[in-house]
């Protein structure tokens, strides 16, 4: 398990309350996609264990964390499907009776309550998330729900309301910096400036990513963007990229299109990119920020939103977008 960088506030507050057994019994963590909520509870978790377990039975218990089969903890995530060899879209209700049957079997080690992490309950669909409601309208005692939300306003209002909310604010660059090297992710300084920038503070997005082919991908979409020339060199190389990238690979694509084009909206609007970016690529954007006009951009950012989901539905052209 990762070492948990940031956050240290909340830590010590939740654990506090744990160790005092006055934590409320479901609790909503919010935050960015890829901030590191799920580190973050994994490191709450073990640091209770660690306050209640022997010390010669410690790294058992770590052992079993890291494998995900320790007997107290259930971690429910959307699931496999074996025909379709995808992750399925949403966390089922079967999952939901198994997580219930979970919470009320007796716990195997008596002096450790049950934890119960969903990641995330933002992928709970409508007959799942109704099951988890009346399990958490009917509390067990010594079990505790952490459900991880990358945009609670996805979730049902009364969901939100039986929990006690934490939200965890994006990295500073310290912070940031400090994870990505701990990672081995990078020690280029500018790398790390560019990657803060474009994940807005969250470390957890930047493994997904192939460093200098999103760098040079980058480069080239924020000059594509302004260039009109659909038979250039540059648009022509973009074009048969994106052709052959993977859904995974094209959602990045698209991410860097939008953050690319959200920023010239920003300079449109006379805002200073200069005061709120540290990298001289996502500066590079200034360049050519007056060959748009703010009705182009907003069309072009229009245009992005309104097909992105069909795209992956119905399996359009991936050229649509160039």
């Amino acid at each position: 398990m990762n070492k948990l960088i940031g956050f240290e506030e909340e830590l010590i507050s939740l654990l506090k309350s744990l160790k005092q057994n006055t934590l409320a019994n479901s609790i909503l963590v919010s935050g960015s996609k890829g901030i590191g909520k799920s580190l973050f509870i994994n490191t709450l978790i073990k640091e209770f264990i660690k306050s209640r377990v022997n010390h010669d039975k410690l790294n058992h218990h770590y052992s079993l964390l890291e494998k995900n089969i320790h007997p107290n903890i259930s971690i429910l995530k959307k699931e496999f499907d074996e025909k379709t060899k995808k992750i399925k879209n949403f966390i089922a209700i079967d999952q939901i009776r198994k997580l219930n049957q979970f919470s009320r079997e007796t716990s195997i080690i008596n002096n450790l309550p049950k934890f119960i992490l969903i990641d995330s309950a933002d992928d709970l669909n409508t007959n799942a998330a109704n099951a988890l409601l009346k399990i958490l309208e009917e509390p067990k005692l010594n079990t505790y729900f952490f459900l991880l939300s990358h945009q609670p306003s996805v979730l049902l209002p009364t969901i939100k309301s039986r929990c006690v909310k934490i939200r965890l604010s994006t990295h500073n660059f310290t912070n940031f910096k400090n994870i990505l090297i701990s990672q081995n992710t990078s020690e280029d300084e500018e790398v790390i400036k560019f990657f803060f920038d474009i994940t807005n503070g969250c470390p957890g997005l930047s493994s997904t990513y192939d460093l200098e082919e999103f760098l040079s991908i980058f480069d080239k979409l924020t000059y594509s963007i302004a260039d009109f020339d659909s038979f250039s060199d540059n648009n022509k190389y973009l074009v048969g990229l994106f052709s052959n990238f993977s859904n995974e690979k094209l959602q990045i694509f698209l991410s860097i299109l939008k953050f690319i084009l959200f920023t010239l909206a920003k300079v449109k609007h006379n805002i200073n990119i200069l005061d709120h970016y540290l990298s001289s690529n996502v500066k590079d954007i200034l360049k050519v920020s007056d060959k748009m006009s703010i009705d182009l951009i907003n069309k072009k950012l229009e245009y992005l939103i309104n097909n992105e989901n069909d795209l992956f539905t119905y399996n359009l052209d991936k050229k649509i977008f160039m």
